[in-house]
């Protein structure tokens, strides 16, 4: 099959006299003015290569490449002007985001030559672009089965189920667990600035400086002194540095659930609130501590809070991806939504809660990838 190249020129003798030069190596589609030449690219677009004339009545070439750019991102754009005008090139290469400039008249066989390096530009754009899909799908599998923390699904007698959905093949959001003994477990959950790959390198360095941070401190004090605050605060001393060399910073909620004393102690460095419903009271209630992120420039040392649970009790952590999500009217999940979900599932287990408020997210927001990544760990106290 022959590449296909849109060709736009107000004069038709010049279209006629390249269709015909033209057609042995290209598919060529072609439209005397800039306005008809826009059907053409949402009609029977996809083109690799686009080839404009500048000085065209009401629309000139400039303009009409520039508006390609939206409509057909990957085409690659050359431009044929008879005036040889520095200006008017410098504006075309930054407005129209194109390849060559090509000063007419210009022969058939120069034109042609030209074709085939464009054509050759686009087809190393797709390459690349499929190796760079191909990088993140593997990247994917990785997290998902090396850096990904394995969710128990009961731990101290806990009941515990999570899930996590990137906006793009990886995600920044991260998750671990860590069990010291029969009375005490730790989980934690983090949201990196951004999203894709870099977010998730991030994500995958900061659990291990955590793990490293725990091992560190577990070697010289008990298993009581490591306390969250003091936790963070080493971790957070640990990352500051590069988190400000790669213009990053993370959200966390870092929670000790001690099983003898039923409570629960946490540190809150920016990340979205807890949910805990109480059910003794049957009651839906957001807890927030008052750290700021790791990675920003918060001095004061992070403070813990704690909260006293009880069997039949449930706490939801999450990131604010959940918040995130928009429908068709661009009305966001929100906190009143989020509320109206969790409050029909206050007798589900824990991993029915996390599929059950995933399904309500994704019937709720528009169809296809997240706009953000999207994490939630739910904590079920058994009765």
């Amino acid at each position: 099959m022959k590449p296909k190249v849109l060709f736009v020129d107000d004069e038709p003798n010049i279209i006629h006299s390249y269709s015909r030069g033209l057609r042995k190596d290209w598919e060529l589609v072609t439209a005397l003015s800039g306005e008809e030449a826009l059907r053409a690219v949402e009609q029977h677009g996809p083109f690799p290569v686009i080839v404009a004339d500048f000085n065209m009545p009401r629309m000139d070439g400039i303009a009409f490449l520039a508006r390609t750019i939206a409509l057909s991102p990957e085409s690659v754009r050359m431009m044929l002007t008879g005036e040889g005008d520095f200006h008017i090139a410098t504006k075309a290469v930054n407005e129209g985001n194109i390849f060559r400039f090509i000063t007419k008249p210009c022969p058939l066989e120069q034109l042609n030559r030209l074709l085939h390096e464009a054509y050759r530009q686009y087809r190393l754009q797709q390459l690349e672009k499929e190796a760079h899909q191909q990088e993140l799908v593997i990247a994917g599998e990785i997290q998902s089965t090396l850096l990904m923390e394995k969710v128990p699904a009961e731990v101290n007698g806990l009941d515990i189920a999570a899930v996590t959905v990137p906006s793009k093949d990886v995600d920044g959001d991260f998750i671990d667990f860590f069990r010291f003994n029969d009375n005490r477990f730790d989980l934690v959950v983090g949201d990196v600035m951004g999203k894709g790959l870099h977010a998730a390198m991030v994500g995958a360095g900061a659990r291990n400086q955590l793990a490293r941070v725990l091992w560190q401190l577990s070697l010289r004090d008990e298993t009581r002194d490591l306390e969250p605050a003091k936790i963070m605060n080493s971790f957070r001393h640990v990352m500051e540095s590069g988190l400000n060399q790669v213009q990053k910073f993370i959200t966390m909620m870092y929670a000790s659930f001690d099983m003898s004393q039923q409570l629960m102690t946490f540190v809150d460095a920016g990340h979205a609130p807890v949910l805990w419903y109480s059910a003794a009271e049957k009651v839906w209630r957001e807890v927030k501590g008052n750290g700021g992120p790791v990675g920003l420039p918060f001095r004061r040392p992070f403070e813990q809070s704690c909260l006293t649970f009880a069997p039949g009790d449930i706490i939801l952590f999450y990131s604010d991806g959940l918040w995130d999500g928009r429908n068709a009217a661009k009305e966001s999940f929100g906190e009143a939504e989020l509320m109206r979900c969790v409050s029909r599932l206050a007798d589900c287990d824990a991993r029915q809660f996390v599929e059950s408020l995933l399904e309500d997210y994704r019937r709720f927001v528009v169809p296809g990838p997240f706009f953000d990544d999207l994490t939630m760990v739910t904590v079920k106290i058994p009765r």
